[in-house]
């Protein structure tokens, strides 16, 4: 593989059921579905790379071309054509630069097995005090060019913390992406790989919203390894700042110095995907203090929030995982909270054009949960994509907020009732129970939508009504994940007298008046509370 541009080496899903290898230029092609790699944190990086590709070389001048390629995809030999320019920036080896490697050789001791590419393996002091319990060391010894290209840009693209000078991505370590997806079950569109990625290529006109500096002409503004490294040693180095680069550079952020050493290769099967190879990789070559971005940065595909300070910062993901409480956040303006700008431009501009064309789109939300340089786990979700406009002066997000919020503290009571009813001492019980609460927003993520779609559709029950109904389904969820839960703990521990005052207690909190305030509910007679 010499050029990414050229060479066929995206693993794909056909409608067939056939997976095969194609190059960048035959993604407008409408029998593929979707990327197909060995690994979802590599699906993630390449559907970002091909989305960055589009928005670099090929953006919209306005919505209606935006639009008219959203119907009518480009053939391969237009985007073959339109790929052309950049494609220098791409070659992957050889004397020329390469691809996301730093452009002049690095002065290191020794080199790097090919396996502390991916962001899950286990660091150099990790080995040394053997505490590699869980991702053992010696499972990757060897990489095919394609599978060591796409390790490269997925830890340049979530680049987690990596001891003294080892940058973080430009979203900091494991960003949160969130992209707008076509609803396979429910819409008119095309259901392929390019809608999916056109989906979220913005148009001209949203250039101003984009942080970064329009008017930067040098390749190495858009793709940093076209240039000698921007470095960040502490005394001699230097920060970079939105306004000292082009904003395409987000989606080409370079944060780590690395060369692959191509010269050194074997045959024999790929250690990811399993595929023979006769160009097997073993090793690369890292130095710290690459590119420190700085300043406040808004990529195009990540949340945002507010700190208090003021910042905007990119938003990652959370070990209680990704539910329905983080929903309303993703998609709209919340207080300290806004969504990627491709899922706001929907709020925007793509409502429109799906109200016309009877289009329902989801959001595909993935990313690393990282506790700085370990990566605890992957999240990967979809949630329903809804324009979310007041009613009738009714503010929906308020009543929103009201719904996730209550069902957030009654996951915490289940989940506090539920350890009173497994432990005679809850508070000094040891492991992680948080899988009860995660275990309640999968129980009532159904209604909790449906409870959505009745406020935007401003059907006949009122908003008392829908809060009244939402107490009802927070009740009995409750009860129903509590006795399951609670005949499932250790059996020879069980107390049934602990589990019916564990089951009173909830009954108590279920009816208390902070809950019943926040739902704005009339207090229930006893007679009423089941």
């Amino acid at each position: 593989m010499e050029n990414l541009l050229i060479a066929r080496w995206i693993p794909i899903h056909r409608k067939n059921g056939i997976h095969e290898l194609i190059a960048p230029w035959q993604i407008s092609d409408p029998d593929i579905i979707s990327i197909n790699s060995p690994r979802p944190d590599f699906d993630g990086a390449i559907i970002q790379f091909l989305i960055g590709l589009l928005q670099t070389t090929m953006t919209p001048k306005d919505e209606e071309e935006w639009g008219k390629n959203l119907e009518q995809a480009p053939s391969g030999e237009a985007l073959k054509h339109s790929f052309t320019r950049v494609s220098h920036a791409f070659e992957v080896k050889g004397d020329n630069p390469q691809f996301m490697q730093d452009l002049e050789p690095l002065d290191v001791k020794s080199a790097n097995k090919i396996s502390g590419l991916l962001i899950e393996a286990p660091g150099g002091n990790t080995i040394k005090e053997n505490k590699d319990h869980f991702v053992k060391r010696s499972q990757i010894e060897s990489m095919c060019p394609a599978c060591a290209i796409t390790a490269l840009l997925t830890l340049q693209t979530n680049a987690p913390s990596g001891g003294q000078g080892h940058r973080t991505s430009l979203r900091g370590g494991g960003p949160l992406t969130t992209l707008v997806v076509n609803d396979s079950n429910n819409s008119g569109l095309s259901d392929n790989l390019w809608t999916n990625l056109w989906l979220n290529v913005l148009d001209k006109s949203r250039e101003h919203i984009i942080t970064g500096d329009w008017s930067s002409s040098e390749e190495s503004a858009i793709f940093p390894w076209m240039g000698k490294t921007k470095t960040s040693e502490k005394t001699t180095g230097i920060e970079v700042f939105p306004e000292d680069v082009h904003p395409d550079q987000m989606y080409w952020s370079m944060p780590r110095r690395i060369r692959i050493l191509w010269d050194e290769t074997t045959i024999g099967n790929c250690d990811i995907c399993n595929e023979y190879s006769e160009e097997l990789v073993s090793h690369y070559e890292t130095k710290n203090y690459g590119v420190n971005y700085s300043g406040q940065w808004q990529h195009p595909l990540s949340p945002h929030s507010v700190n208090k300070e003021g910042e905007i910062l990119p938003r990652h993901a959370q070990p209680d995982g990704m539910t329905y409480r983080h929903w309303l956040g993703l998609v709209k303006n919340v207080d300290t909270l806004f969504p990627a700008k491709v899922v706001a431009r929907y709020q925007r501009v793509i409502a429109n054009f799906s109200q016309k064309n009877k289009e329902q789109l989801r959001i595909r939300a993935f990313g690393y949960d990282m506790d700085n340089m370990k990566a605890r786990c992957w999240y990967e979700t979809t949630f329903p994509l809804y324009e979310l406009v007041d009613n009738n002066g009714v503010d929906i997000s308020l009543y929103i907020g009201i719904l996730t919020t209550t069902a957030t503290d009654v996951a915490s009571m289940v989940r506090s009732c539920i350890k009173e009813a497994w432990f005679r001492r809850p508070g000094d019980a040891r492991g992680d129970t948080s899988f009860l609460q995660y275990a309640f927003f999968q129980y009532t993520e159904k209604p909790f939508y449906h409870s959505v779609e009745k406020l935007i559709k401003n059907t006949d029950d009122s908003e008392k009504q829908i809060l009244n109904d939402w107490h009802q389904i927070l009740r009995q969820s409750a009860y129903a994940l509590f006795d399951y839960w609670s005949d499932n703990g250790d059996f020879a521990q069980s107390d049934p007298k602990r589990i019916a005052k564990a089951h009173t207690e909830l009954k108590k909190l279920l009816h208390s008046k902070k809950l019943l305030e926040a739902l704005q509910v009339a207090k229930r007679k006893k007679k009423e509370m089941a």
